[in-house]
């Protein structure tokens, strides 16, 4: 099915009452999806975000007492000046954004903040919700240093850190700092819990190594995995995030299903058959009975009072039945035919159901999977009898599985392929000419499409036709049987307006205008109905009758 089949088939079951359901169901759950993403899956959030990361500025060249520069400061002041100005602030607010509290034993790995290469000189927290927010955030504050990995087995407390401080000052004043002055690059927070909406700050005084003038780095990294949850540094927040989508697609998918449900409301014969009692036959083309049996089943299952049943008579015998029927009877049958049909009077009506494309299909021993026309038209005039003149390979005999005289579907092969009519009936076996054994082509004759098919794959070599829909089933359920190209072109809908010419259109046949009150007038109607237009796209037949009430063009283009 080619994209144009496939987007009419999906507007025709849009426009259902499945077709609603379909929608209703997916704008709920679009609509739905961030709700139960935030509220069931990853129901902890926490946030943070980078407030300040800078320079503090002390400047040695500022540390002099005279206009001109003269006078300096003391050598210990200048060192101490020049180290201050290799020193940074970060500051990160970190709250709770979820609408959980969030617990210790919920982080996987513990949240922590490194800062490149810079060394983690000390650190406060400040602007906490509350004061036991603040002293619980303090008491588990941790700090480590580069060697240790994302969760680190051993930290240092923050009253340790700050012990040190004095004697980590005394090393930036001296020309050389002690050796055993330690070094730390990150902090962790060990034991963190925060409460629903909690939030705090984090004050960061940190070191770029070296004395040198160069820029003061800025990376900040952060390592955490929260369990059922998610950590989102909100520098990074994209403005068009999945909620956002996801509830714009809901919206969406929303009107579209009010806008559905209007139209059906609007609509005058909606989805809801029509009902009458009676009994109607439906005989005629054995191509498109099945799929208006399964319409009549769906009719029946709304109408209990209807009783409608379908016969494979073969198109032009069921034409010739309706013709004589006089007014008692004439709402009691109707005919399908594939195509128009040269026996219908002038007191027969015509309405077009649907558009019906065909194929050749082949056994798979002809070892063929697309001819031309003019070699079709070689085989059945027997000119080509064995499948080795078309293709290079072993010997295998064509034989012929045609439609006998009554057939709509051997009309419109000739019409349309062969540009004439079939050969004479040669063979009953459909493997040998038996009935003439001097003619030049083995062709025998079957009486519904169903038939045709299984000889085809009963017998190596043979050819015949069907409609697409039966040939695919057909292919489907029996190896033996192919479909094959005609011109290049793969039989379908979708290749008519480039030139596949094996197709026509479906029509019912009523005698006379039929009563309005008659289980066949009824029928009609429901057969432009959603649910029956529905049921021919899901069979593979493109429904003559559009959503809109108007005909398709190929069912102009057919008697034009």
């Amino acid at each position: 099915m080619g994209v144009g089949a496939t987007m009419q088939s999906l507007a025709e079951i849009l426009s259902s009452d499945s077709g609603s359901l379909v929608l209703g169901l997916a704008a709920l759950v679009a609509m739905a999806a961030p709700f139960v993403d935030r509220y069931f899956i990853r129901r902890r959030r926490l946030a943070f975000r980078v407030l300040y990361n800078s320079k503090i500025g002390l400047s040695p060249i500022d540390l002099h007492d005279g206009e001109n520069g003269s006078a300096q400061a003391a050598p210990q002041l200048a060192q101490m000046a020049r180290l201050l100005d290799r020193m940074s602030i970060v500051v990160i607010r970190i709250h709770n954004t979820g609408g959980f509290d969030i617990a210790p034993d919920d982080f996987e790995i513990p949240l922590s903040f490194t800062f490149g290469s810079r060394i983690v000189w000390d650190a406060r927290v400040s602007d906490a919700t509350d004061d036991g927010l603040r002293q619980h955030v303090r008491d588990g504050l941790e700090f480590f240093t580069r060697d240790t990995p994302q969760r680190p087995v051993e930290g240092v407390k923050l009253s340790r850190v700050r012990a040190l401080l004095p004697k980590r000052l005394a090393g930036l004043a001296a020309a050389e700092p002690p050796a055993e002055a330690p070094e730390w690059h990150g902090v962790r927070f060990a034991r963190l819990s925060l409460k629903r909406k909690e939030k705090f700050k984090l004050v960061v005084v940190l070191r770029e190594p070296g004395d040198g003038d160069g820029e003061i780095s800025k990376e900040i990294d952060h390592h955490a995995r929260l369990a059922a949850g998610r950590i989102k540094d909100e520098r990074k927040q994209r403005r068009i995030t999945w909620p956002i989508v996801t509830t714009a697609v809901g919206v969406l998918l929303t009107g579209a299903l009010l806008a559905t449900l209007l139209v059906s409301w609007s609509r005058p014969s909606g989805g809801t058959a029509q009902c009458a009692a009676g009994k109607l036959s439906v005989e005629g083309s054995s191509a498109f009975v099945p799929i208006m049996d399964n319409i009549a089943a769906e009719y029946h299952a709304q109408c209990d009072d209807a009783a409608i049943t379908t016969r494979a008579t073969g198109s032009v015998t069921g034409v010739r039945a309706l013709a004589p029927l006089d007014a008692a009877g004439k709402d009691g049958l109707a005919v399908l035919s594939d195509g128009r049909s040269g026996e219908a009077g002038p007191d027969l009506e015509a309405k077009a159901v649907a558009v019906v494309v065909y194929s050749l299909v082949v056994n798979r021993a002809a070892g063929v999977d697309r001819l031309t026309t003019q070699q079709v038209k070689d085989i059945f005039s027997g000119r080509v009898r064995n499948w080795d003149q078309l293709r290079p390979g072993p010997s295998v005999p064509i034989g012929i599985v045609g439609r006998g005289q009554e057939s709509g579907t051997r009309k419109t092969f000739e019409q349309k392929v062969l540009g004439g009519a079939e050969d004479r009936l040669t063979s009953d076996s459909c493997r040998r000419p038996e009935r003439d054994p001097a003619a030049a082509t083995t062709r025998c004759e079957r009486g519904t499409t169903a038939e045709v098919l299984t000889e085809v794959a009963a017998v190596p070599g043979a050819i015949g036709y069907a409609d697409v829909p039966a040939a695919k089933t057909a292919a489907a359920r029996n190896p033996q049987v192919g479909v094959v190209q005609l011109d290049g072109r793969y039989p379908d809908v979708t290749a008519i307006d480039a030139g596949y010419g094996f197709w026509t259109v479906e029509y019912l046949y009523t005698k006379g205008v039929p009563d309005g009150e008659s289980v066949l007038k009824r029928f009609l109607d429901y057969l432009a109905s959603p649910a029956a237009r529905a049921e021919l796209q899901d069979a593979g037949y493109t429904p003559c009758v559009a959503k809109d009430g108007l005909l398709d063009p190929l069912c102009t283009r057919a008697d034009s």
